[in-house]
């Protein structure tokens, strides 16, 4: 919060933020972050990660007893601040937020680190129902995407985004990105330790799913932006640049698992 707050009042006076998700689990941080950034940028478009839709005590107070309607309270929440969950256009450029969750159709067997979808804290937090089940959340959410779809020939510029990981190609070029980086990078004993103490859970389990590979071709989006996986990453894939520029935990920044600088990124397109 403190990061969003210093942010200054009007250097981004006429600007559009993109957010890809993973703000926060709690709502009523939720909100208060999303009304920051309404009050300093012209425009605010945003998509739920998978963080907040975790389901709490303070949610089933409210009435919130699954993460589908948790979903849904979340967009009448941005709508109600004027934070965008829709395609829009923005100083000439259509700007289309994709719902989504994972599957397992990007998964990478990797025999060096566990691979147990159950290690994963939404595992535990979110809460299904009947009609969307934990195995067909993925499907859900992709599929409510195409009431939303702009007309494939207009002719502006596209710039997608969603939280997570959009196909195979994608988790593959992250994956070699992640190897390189473990090679060329000289680890300090905290980031060693940071290490170690953690579960190395094979992430490709839940990286996103591959059922948002048409909708991105049919878009021909210049830029797809996306969330996630804590790491910094560029790369261009079929014509697309693919753009991840976490903030990631103050434990992470302070380790430097995150690269600096830890700000925005400006997208010229």
């Amino acid at each position: 919060m403190a990061w969003v707050e210093q942010l200054p009042n009007d250097t981004y006076s006429g600007d559009t933020l993109i957010v890809a998700g993973d703000i926060t689990h709690i709502l009523s941080k939720l909100e208060q972050t999303l009304r920051i950034f309404k009050s300093k940028f012209k425009e605010v478009y945003y998509c739920p990660g998978n963080h907040e839709l975790w389901i709490s005590s303070n949610d089933t107070d409210l009435g919130i007893k699954d993460s589908v309607s948790k979903f849904f309270h979340i967009l009448e929440l941005c709508e109600e601040i004027g934070v965008h969950t829709r395609t829009g256009i923005s100083e000439g450029v259509t700007i289309v937020p994709l719902f989504g969750w994972y599957d397992e159709s990007l998964h990478i067997p990797m025999p060096e680190v566990v691979s147990d979808i159950t290690l994963w804290t939404d595992y535990h937090l979110c809460k299904w129902t009947e009609e969307v089940p934990r195995e067909g959340a993925a499907k859900y959410f992709v599929q409510l995407n195409t009431a939303h779809m702009p007309n494939p020939l207009d002719t502006t510029k596209v710039i997608t985004f969603s939280h997570f990981f959009t196909s195979r190609k994608l988790m593959n070029a992250y994956g070699d990105e992640m190897r390189r980086r473990r090679k060329e990078i000289q680890k300090t004993a905290q980031q060693l330790k940071q290490e170690q103490d953690t579960v190395r859970a094979n992430f490709s389990l839940v990286a996103g799913t591959d059922l948002f590979d048409k909708q991105i071709e049919l878009l021909h989006s210049l830029v797809h932006i996306f969330g996630h996986s804590h790491r910094k990453m560029q790369v261009e894939i079929d014509g697309t640049r693919y753009i991840n520029n976490p903030l990631g935990y103050t434990y992470e920044r302070a380790a430097g698992l995150i690269a600096p600088p830890h700000d925005l990124l400006q997208i010229d397109i």
